[in-house]
């Protein structure tokens, strides 16, 4: 592979280069104005993130962060009437900046600043960014997004992953990207999300429905991939990063560049791009056929400004084929049925070696986003934008055939996309600032070759308002928002035979009907800070979410997933009431953050295994049909760090989650184990060669799911020949626990900083599954894995 053997030339010259050492005496300047009230501003914090050392501005603004050595550098500047900026250096000299922070303009979007003091007050939120979020390249975006508390997957084998937030995922997790909420076919639960984590300066995880602006449908949460702001200077820097993984022997490679067309500080542009390619995953015991990965992924941005209005445009394309194990899709029901019984695949297919080659089935997916921002202020200070965007989603499916001249695929998902935002903020007043916005969306889905869910278009209308009001040590958030949504031109694939939908028979190219809803959601936030240290906050909302069209029609082979789905046309939209709390409690020795939440979901939409499996021409699957209730998902986060000295660190962090489907008067099928995460962490002292150094060793644990239905209405045989009724086709695997490693460091290089990073996850090899991955029924998680990150300044 070429980019591997790039990949490799760049740790060899890390490594071996002579011109380690130069002295860290440069220094970031500089000082901070109020662009709205026209003065400099006092009390403002700055902090730089890579070594987490803040100060704060004098009664001129100004500040001074010193002894750094030559590399890149990013500081966050906060005030609590002002929004936070985060400003990127390419540090090689004494540095002066002069920055204009303007005032709060993301009402209700997770961080608001109270007393100068951060107070999440909307929901529970969390970031990774900094050293947390280089550590994690490589990675796909729901394996990073793991490392946020309170965050799980669900997981299809080993390159697919989906970010659980309390327990609710796909359709009721809103993911933006870069500000544009991402629409492809995430309703599937093997349909990653198609965005490239390279992109992200940070990852933000708002956890509950209190995000009003971004639609009344993410009942989970919404996860922000905001990259860093354009830097509207003359200079041009960049980055590469490289990552290789044993495991899958997995080589990635990411380049990004970026500058300004002219001295005048007017226009910015930035290009980035990602080649990945690993090959089949390795348990313990066997290599996993045929599931190996290819990416290609490219972005560009473009910005102007000037002091009251400005440009932004945006592209990126994400391109990647994925494997699917082949031991999940066999041939006929007595193979299933002894995969499940034996724990293990069929003999021929552990005795598969590694191999780069990814032949069917696989899934092949291509996600197009094109944005345009414009905005402007006024003589009131009062601001308004429009974003636009558009994306175009290709999603192929390739099922094993009987002809190896096939080379079409068995079911094809086009989805585009198009959007337009209106907003209009308002803080002239210091005390009482807010926004309204209008939202519409149009899609047209158009399926070919067989049948899985059908053609059809929708509307999405929506308007909203959220104000927030600052009274001492109190802060107040409302928002409400009214959403219509309409889905019509439902229509069958002409090319596909009659389908049988849930006892509903349809004709090839009939009319399903339209389907509208409409509802309110609503949000209150209250946030108080007790002192310095401590601060609390509580949300009240509810939202609302309409059925999705694969709950309604889908009917047939879910491919990736390696089951049956069967839809359900009566379903009718989903109603959640919530309730969160957070407690946060920071010294210069403890940091403390709780949350707990409930919530009250009625018409909860699930997947319910139903017996028996079919045998279909493409081999035999287990079956599932969506069904609904009303659950109560109750539980809490909670991380809590300490330093022991000024050298060793501890981390500790869990979940827990109770759900219950309250109609059956049991337990929720399908959802997270309770998790814990253990940490020790080693800081060395820098040194003339090596900075800001590090060891860590962590112990994961996941208990059993034993919180499930206790009986149910699949009919399993056990190897002695007992015949039960359980709830699912597989009892839930024991639990397990991991020790994980990392070490990291960073040194100078021709006056270039090169950030390095060795980690080691499921160091012992241990055999597992989760409960978490639909492909616990065929196989065993991945085994242990090696991975070597560098970071190269240019």
């Amino acid at each position: 592979m070429r980019y591997m053997k790039t990949l490799f030339l760049f740790l060899f010259v890390a490594f071996n280069s002579t011109a380690l050492y130069s002295q860290c005496i440069l220094s970031i300047r500089g000082k901070v104005n109020d662009v709205d009230a026209k003065a400099m501003l006092e009390g403002a914090t700055v902090l730089l993130i890579e070594t987490k050392h803040s100060v704060v501005t004098d009664k001129e603004g100004k500040f001074i962060i010193s002894g750094l050595c030559p590399g890149d550098y990013t500081i966050r500047i906060s005030h609590a009437d002002c929004q936070s900026q985060d400003i990127h250096f390419h540090l090689k000299e004494d540095v002066f900046k002069d920055i204009d922070l303007p005032h709060a303009e993301n009402i209700l979007k997770g961080v608001v600043m109270v007393g100068g003091a951060t107070i999440r007050a909307e929901g529970i939120s969390a970031e990774l960014r900094g050293k947390d979020l280089a550590s994690t390249r490589g990675l796909t975006l729901g394996e990073s997004l793991q490392k946020i508390n309170g965050v799980t997957v669900l997981q299809t084998g080993n390159n697919i992953y989906k970010p659980v937030i309390q327990g609710l995922h796909s359709s009721r997790v809103l993911i933006l990207n870069n500000g544009i909420r991402q629409e492809g076919q995430q309703w599937g639960s093997e349909h990653a999300p198609e965005i490239d984590p390279y992109i992200a300066n940070r990852l933000t995880v708002i956890k509950g429905a209190a995000s009003i602006r971004y639609g009344g449908d993410a009942i989970g949460g919404v996860i922000l991939v905001e990259p860093r702001l354009l830097q509207y200077n003359h200079q041009i820097s960049g980055e590469v990063n490289l990552a290789t993984f044993s495991n899958n022997r997995q080589g990635v490679l990411s380049v990004m560049t970026e500058g300004a067309f002219e001295k005048k500080g007017t226009t910015a542009w930035r290009l980035q791009g990602t080649v990945k390619r690993g090959g089949n995953a390795r348990t313990p015991d066997y290599w996993m056929k045929n599931s190996g990965v290819e990416e290609f992924n490219m972005s560009a941005t473009a910005g102007w400004r000037k002091e009251k209005k400005g440009v932004e445009f945006f592209y990126s394309v994400f391109n990647s084929k994925i494997g699917i194990f082949t031991g999940s899709h066999l041939g006929n029901l007595t193979d299933l049925e002894n995969v499940i019984q034996a724990k293990q695949p069929p003999e021929y297919i552990r005795d598969a070696d590694f191999s780069y080659l990814i032949e069917r089935p696989y899934q092949s997916v291509q996600h197009h986003l094109l944005k345009l921002k414009l905005y402007t202020e006024e003589k009131n200070k009062n601001r308004l934008s429009v974003t636009m965007s558009s994306q175009l989603n290709i999603r192929k499916e390739y099922d094993v055939t009987r002809s190896s001249a096939t080379t079409t695929p068995q079911l094809q998902m086009n989805l585009l996309t198009n959007m337009a935002d209106l907003v209009w903020e308002h803080f002239s007043n210091q005390k009482f600032k807010g926004s309204v916005g209008v939202n519409g969306m149009h899609q047209i889905n158009s399926i070919n070759y067989r049948y899985f869910i059908p053609n059809y278009q929708s509307v999405d209308l929506g308007i909203w308002i959220a104000e927030k009001y600052q009274l001492k040590s109190w802060q107040f958030e409302v928002g409400l928002r009214y959403d219509h949504k309409n889905r019509f031109g439902i229509t069958d694939n002409d090319a596909a035979p009659n389908d049988v939908l849930m006892g509903n028979s349809f004709l090839p190219g009939e009319p399903y009907g339209s389907k509208g809803f409409s509802g309110f959601s609503g949000t209150g936030v209250a946030a108080y800070k007790l002192s310095d240290h401590l601060r609390i906050s509580m949300t009240t909302s509810t939202a609302w979410r309409s059925p999705q069209v694969n709950e309604l029609f889908s009917n047939g082979l879910h491919h990736g997933a390696a089951r049956i789905e069967r839809g359900d046309v009566a379903l009718r939209s989903e109603r959640a009431w919530s309730i969160m709390g957070t407690l946060l409690f920071n010294t210069e020795k403890l940091e403390m953050d709780f949350g707990f939440y409930n919530k009250q979901i009625n018409g909860f939409i699930y997947l319910n295994p139903t017996y028996p499996p079919l045998l279909t021409i493409r081999g035999a699957f287990p079956t599932f049909n969506y069904a609904q209730t009303d659950a109560s998902l109750s539980g809490a986060d909670f991380s809590m760090a300490y330093l022991f000295g000024s050298h060793v660190k501890s981390h500790l962090k869990g979940s827990i989650l109770r759900a219950h489907n309250q109609h059956a008067k049991t337990w929720l099928i399908q959802m997270p184990a309770d998790r814990y995460e253990l940490q020790l962490e080693y800081l060395f002292v820098d040194g003339k060669k090596l900075k800001q150094s590090s060891v860590q060793f962590g112990l994961q644990h996941v208990t059993r799911q034993k919180r499930v239905p206790p009986t149910g209405n699949i009919k399993i045989t056990s190897s002695t020949g007992i015949v039960s009724m359980a709830s699912d086709y597989m009892a839930p695997p024991p639990a397990y626990s991991l020790i994980n490693f990392d070490a990291n460091t960073s040194v100078v290089v021709k006056k270039r900083m090169v950030g390095l990073i060795l980690s080691v996850t499921n160091l012992l090899n241990t055999s597992y599954r989760d409960y978490m991955n639909s492909f616990r029924y065929f196989c065993l998680d991945r085994g242990r894995n090696i991975s070597l990150k560098a970071k190269i300044s240019l």
